[in-house]
């Protein structure tokens, strides 16, 4: 049996992929290099059985990889982005667990909401203002 690294991706993996983002080249914050890094470089440690991210090398913004593909999560992100990706989250998710949604319905009543595509409704796809009109349409949802 081959061992799969994102040089050498699981096909089955891959196919299930839906909306493929293209692998990084260059970073989109500052334009610098961007490579193939573990969890280990990013975090002290490898998380889990697929520990890589791509990693700029110029400003550290980096992403995970579906696992067993070279498929990116989402975009490259900094701190910043990082934060608010994961702060906007929280509320979305209290939505559709509470059974009001189930979550695609969620996912698709969120990308009306915003004006995208549900196809582009992705929080590792969302940018910091992104994430602040999410938070902004769910925490309003979540208080009616």
């Amino acid at each position: 049996m081959e061992i799969k690294t994102p040089a050498n991706p699981s096909k089955k993996a891959t196919a299930r992929v839906k909306n493929p983002l293209p692998a990084p080249t260059s970073c989109h914050l500052c334009s610098g290099s961007v490579r193939i890094g573990t969890h280990g470089e990013v975090y002290g440690r490898d998380f889990g059985e697929w520990p890589y991210v791509y990693l700029c090398e110029c400003c550290g913004a980096y992403v995970g990889l579906h696992p067993f593909t070279a498929i990116p999560l989402g975009t490259l992100a900094d701190k910043t982005t990082r934060d608010a990706r994961k702060s906007c989250k929280m509320p979305f998710e209290r939505i559709w667990k509470s059974g009001a949604m189930t979550r695609t319905e969620a996912y698709q009543w969120l990308a009306g909401k915003m004006g995208i595509p549900v196809t582009e409704c992705h929080f590792g796809w969302f940018t910091v203002e992104q994430c602040q009109a999410a938070m902004n349409h769910c925490n309003d949802w979540l208080n009616s």
